[in-house]
């Protein structure tokens, strides 16, 4: 039988959990903050006596991949209907901008294919899609 005292052990903290909890809302507030851009300028802007010339329209964005496969705002459409379609598009706003995307890959008769298509419907506000080199 041991009848010898024990000393009193230390309590013990675990700061492991809590240093997790931190390093998550830190990094939570990093991501957070990085996302609100706000002017720091004080400006007062004119007024203008005209009105305004209202939302700025949206694009019709034409993806093409190397296949010649086309889209139109994410929906896949023969090639041959491209030209129909775009008409359409450009009855109801002959000055909206074209943002066409191609793969790199891309044969160059496709991309004329869509630009033909594009000048045959009257859409001549023609934006090509890059990455950005950085």
């Amino acid at each position: 039988m041991n009848l010898r005292r024990r000393g009193m052990e230390e309590p013990e903290i675990n700061v492991i959990s809590m240093v997790d909890i931190v390093l998550v809302l830190l990094l939570f507030f990093m991501v957070t903050t990085s996302f609100v851009h706000q002017s720091h300028l004080s400006m007062q802007l004119p007024k203008a006596d005209q009105a305004a010339a209202g939302e700025p329209k949206t694009p019709i964005t034409i993806d093409l991949n190397a296949a010649g496969q086309v889209a139109i705002g994410g929906q896949a459409i023969p090639m041959g209907d491209l030209a129909a379609r775009l008409k359409a598009l450009a009855a109801h706003d002959p000055e909206r901008v074209i943002v066409l995307r191609a793969d790199k890959n891309a044969t160059q008769q496709y991309v004329i294919d869509v630009l033909d298509a594009a000048q045959a419907a009257g859409l001549n506000r023609i934006s090509f899609a890059t990455l950005s080199s950085h």
